[in-house]
């Protein structure tokens, strides 16, 4: 885990960038395609939605939920990713629900700065570091001139 600093500009021109965004879903995908047949099924998907820690945290202290609420929790999040109820998940769906989920985060951060403790392998933190490297690029660009 690491502490960052990012707004909703952050997320969104991450996710404009349609190559930067298609190689980080494709990535996380095969990493959680345990059994490479192309499709997540609900074991698969778990550890990441419970990566999304959506109720095991109040004031970034972790509280003790009831299993039972969880379930059902993870259950519904999932079915918002499989879009055609097929009972899996395919890169397709994957993607699009996670650009929605994206998309959501940064509408209700604003462009405010804020300050957030993430994972190394998620989403956000692929789109501060992508936001880093385009700004030491421009950088390095005008130095060079």
């Amino acid at each position: 885990m690491s502490v960052e600093i990012l707004d909703g500009a952050t997320i969104v021109s991450f996710l404009e960038d349609e190559e930067a965004f298609s190689v980080s879903v494709r990535d996380r995908f095969a990493h959680l395609d345990s059994n490479h047949d192309g499709q997540l099924s609900y074991g698969e998907m778990l550890k990441e939605l419970q990566g999304l820690r959506v109720m095991e945290t109040h004031f970034g202290v972790d509280v003790e939920t009831d299993p039972d609420e969880l379930v059902r929790v993870y259950d519904s999040l999932f079915v918002q990713f499989d879009h055609d109820l097929n009972g899996t998940v395919d890169l397709e769906e994957f993607k699009a629900e996670t650009r929605q989920m994206m998309l959501a985060m940064a509408n209700g951060m604003g462009f405010l700065p804020v300050q957030m403790v993430l994972e190394e392998d998620s989403f956000l933190k692929k789109a501060v570091e992508w936001e880093s490297a385009k700004l030491l690029a421009s950088y390095s660009s005008c130095m060079a001139t």
